[in-house]
């Protein structure tokens, strides 16, 4: 009887950790019986612009319902969201709208109040870690808006029978067009790629998010594109986003011709890619008609879909 109560300990907190819902870092291994997808896997990001904040220009309540309506109509198996700023009504959006297969974390930066954060289909994405990337880093701290470092994600995705190990980088660049700013971004990007040539080199990765500068030249007049040294390197990275960086397109509702929310990608995702699938999603006008009115963010999202084989 000695030997029992120890064992029924252990099992009644093994049990309470399988079914906490883990917002912040740590893992969300989940001991519950798990389906088996075969599909292709669906990414998405979108900056929601100050989610939740009083300096939304609209009602935040509108704002919540239509986003709500937008990530469902999108059905993407991971979303990484940008400018998440009342957390406990962004928990509750993903609760009432996607359900619950779907968990989220949230970057722990508590000197910005646009966190960023990371919303996945549990069965699909298993052995979740979330870490801010590089945050040892003085100069990143500076160069990605005083500390808004990227957000890594990695796990072991799940289809097809298959797994593999991800990871995802979601990235909120430093925003505006003057010069500093523009330094700043390029900076930040060779530190961002030099860090993830040395520590995920090989690795099935995506960089994606608001870059805040286009792929083709940049938002700062007669300057290149801050990120030309991804581009640079075809070998190992694949700019999906960068035939969209052109005249037609846009991402954001401003600006004209100018796409700054991009996807780059490396490893085996460069060949899951399914060609031609990335998207800017202006068809979300579709589910909330007056988004160009700005009742719900500033950007639209971006999409793109993989064929996960061997």
């Amino acid at each position: 009887m000695k030997h029992l109560l120890p064992a029924l300990l252990l099992l009644t907190v093994c049990w309470s950790c399988s079914k906490e819902h883990p917002r912040n870092g740590g893992s969300s291994e989940d001991t519950t019986q798990l389906k088996n997808y075969s599909k292709d896997l669906i990414i998405a990001n979108w900056n929601i612009e100050w989610f939740g904040s009083g300096r939304f220009a609209g009602d935040p309540d509108v704002q919540e319902a239509n986003a709500g309506k937008i990530l469902r109509y999108l059905e993407a198996d991971l979303y990484g969201i940008c400018e998440v700023v009342d957390t406990a009504r962004f928990g509750r959006m993903i609760r009432n709208y996607l359900g619950t297969e779907f968990r989220y974390m949230i970057s722990p930066y508590p000197r910005i109040d646009q966190k960023l954060a990371f919303v996945y289909n549990k069965n699909i994405f298993r052995n979740v870690r979330v870490r801010p990337f590089m945050s040892q880093s003085a100069t990143a701290a500076v160069r990605f808006a005083s500390g808004r470092f990227p957000f890594l994600l990695s796990a072991d995705v799940a289809v097809n029978g298959k797994w593999h190990p991800v990871c995802f980088i979601l990235l909120h660049a430093k925003a505006d067009a003057d010069t500093e700013s523009y330094n700043r971004r390029k900076a930040g990007s060779a530190e961002l790629k030099d860090s993830m040539d040395l520590y995920l080199n090989g690795r099935h990765c995506m960089v994606f998010g608001d870059f805040n500068d286009q792929l083709n030249g940049s938002i700062l007049n007669g300057r290149l594109s801050p990120y030309k040294n991804f581009l640079d390197d075809s070998a190992r990275y694949r700019a999906l986003t960068l035939p969209l960086n052109a005249a037609g397109y846009q991402s954001t509702l401003s600006f004209a011709n100018s796409v700054i929310d991009q996807q780059l990608v490396s490893g085996k995702m460069r060949h899951w890619y399914k060609d031609h699938s990335v998207q800017i999603r202006t068809d979300v006008g579709t589910v909330v008609p007056d988004y160009r009115e700005r009742s719900t963010s500033d950007h639209y999202p971006v999409t793109s879909a993989y064929a996960v084989t061997d």
